[in-house]
């Protein structure tokens, strides 16, 4: 059982600034994350970096909502608000509420042109301003799909049937939408192929100081915005030099590590042309394959459903001192 996917924040989205951020606590977990994120601009979709698997036929997604600007009003309609979907396009399979009842969750597909809608919540379940653990299973998407919708860990949907649409047999991405009705912010969001309806939440490890090895030109504090500046990064021109950085501890509790991913903005301008992401992980130094760079600034990313290190799951002791390492390649 293997986390596929986790982000929330504007990096984890193409084209960055894809996404408008919220840092209002009112909107997500604090314990959790640091800010939420939200397609803002009428029927755009923005859309998240690629599964690093590839594209699948049957997962979980998995998210935080927070309806705000009337998302989850009766009289106010948002057909297509977070799905999952296919890279280059905004086609998807979406879940967002009724065609013409705001408060009534529903599941439809849209093929770039038209949104059909297949199956709606018999009750009305959500309401603004109130925060939801959305979460979907799709098994063998196709013409004989099966998707179940659970707000709270309540089924409210169950649908089978024809969930295709033109070019699109499998997906890679998650979307977030506006069609009308308002913002719906979303954070702590997984894909996973095992149920995540008992995960404690995802929580974001920022930059919180220069680790133990601190070899590259810049400080930390330029690069641990909640939105993405490119303006001030850390950088070297040596190969084969590791930059670490202290992170937020963990939240509180009693709880499983599913696994952990790194999540790096790069790009490159001459040499060193690749980086590789790791840890400093109880005094010793692990990194994983190399990433070659583009001159175009983009996500990078990396996720161990162990700690290379030991070779063994994380444990919330080891993720308390734990330090993220990049390393420059050649």
């Amino acid at each position: 059982m293997s986390i596929l996917w986790v982000g929330g924040e504007d990096l984890d989205f193409l084209a960055a600034p894809a996404v408008s951020v919220s840092t209002s606590t009112s909107l997500f977990r604090t314990a959790y994350a640091r800010c939420c994120v939200y397609e803002s601009s009428m029927n755009n979709t923005a859309m998240s970096v690629p599964f690093p698997g590839g594209p699948l036929t049957s997962a979980w997604l998995s998210a935080r909502i927070t309806g705000q600007n009337n998302w989850g009003n009766s009289g106010y309609p948002a057909i297509r608000s977070i799905g999952l979907g296919r890279s280059g396009t905004a086609n998807g399979l979406f879940i967002g509420t009724h065609a013409s009842i705001g408060n009534k969750l529903a599941l439809s597909k849209f093929n770039g042109t038209t949104t059909t809608q297949l199956a709606t919540e018999g009750g009305t379940s959500i309401a603004p301003t109130t925060t939801y653990l959305l979460c979907v299973q799709v098994m063998n998407f196709g013409a004989a799909a099966t998707v179940n919708v659970y707000l709270n860990g309540v089924l409210v949907i169950t649908y089978t049937g024809d969930v295709t649409v033109s070019g699109m047999s499998d997906f890679d991405c998650v979307l977030l939408c506006r069609t009308d009705g308002g913002n719906l912010y979303t954070s702590e969001i997984v894909v996973a192929d095992e149920d995540p309806r008992g995960f404690p939440g995802v929580a974001t490890l920022a930059l919180t100081g220069a680790g133990a090895t601190d070899a590259w030109t810049g400080v930390f504090s330029t690069i641990n915005g909640t939105s993405i500046s490119d303006t001030t990064p850390n950088y070297t021109a040596t190969p084969d030099l590791d930059q670490q950085f202290n992170v937020s501890d963990p939240p509180a509790g009693l709880y499983t590590v599913k696994a952990v991913r790194i999540a790096a903005r790069a790009a490159k301008n001459g040499s060193p042309t690749k980086i590789a992401l790791g840890y400093n992980s109880g005094g010793s130094v692990a990194v994983g394959a190399d990433k070659a760079l583009t001159n175009v600034y983009a996500t990078y990313e990396q996720i161990d459903q162990v700690n290379p290190i030991t070779g063994l799951a994380f444990t919330l002791a080891e993720l308390t001192p734990l330090q993220v390492d990049v390393r420059s390649r050649a």
